[in-house]
C-alpha cells in the first residue's frame, strides 16, 4: 500500500454582487443662506449573491487530470455606516451642488460547496458622490 504525492495549480474565482440597505436617521443643518450639511448614520445589511468557479490540473503518479466546475451561494452580511454630504445652494436658482463621503463597513460573506470554500472579505469600504440637485 504505497502513498502518491500530487499537486493541484489552477484558478479560483469568486464574482459577485452586493446589495446592501441601510437604516438611520439623518440630519441636516442650513450652515448659512450658502451652505448646508447633512450627516447620517446606522447598520446597514447586505446580500451577497454570485458564483465560486474553480479550474485546476490535478497532477499525481506522471498522470495529470482536469477538474473544473462551479457552484452558487448567497450570504447574509452586517454592518454600519456613516454618511455626510456638504451642499451649496445656488444663489437665485433652486438648485443645490453637492459633494458627499460614505464609509461603510460589512462582515465576510463565505460561499461553500462540495468540500470547497471561498471567503470575500468586505471590510470597508468608501464611497464618495457628487452632482447637483435640481428640484423641478
Amino acid at each position: 500500500n504505497g502513498t502518491t504525492n500530487g499537486t493541484i495549480n489552477g484558478s479560483h474565482t469568486l464574482e459577485v454582487m452586493l446589495y446592501t440597505v441601510r437604516l438611520g436617521p439623518s440630519v441636516y443643518w442650513d450652515l448659512n443662506e450658502s451652505f448646508g450639511l447633512s450627516a447620517s448614520a446606522g447598520p446597514a445589511i447586505g446580500i451577497v449573491s454570485g458564483d465560486y468557479k474553480y479550474d485546476e490540473i490535478v497532477s499525481a503518479g506522471g498522470v495529470n487530470a482536469r477538474n473544473h466546475g462551479q457552484f452558487g451561494a448567497t450570504d447574509l452580511v452586517y454592518g454600519g455606516y456613516v454618511n455626510t454630504t456638504l451642499m451649496y445652494h445656488v444663489p437665485n436658482e433652486k438648485a443645490d451642488i453637492y459633494v458627499g463621503a460614505q464609509y461603510m463597513t460589512m462582515g465576510d460573506a463565505t460561499f461553500s460547496g462540495g468540500g470547497r470554500e471561498g471567503r470575500l472579505n468586505l471590510g470597508g469600504q468608501v464611497y464618495i458622490s457628487a452632482g447637483i440637485n435640481w428640484p423641478f
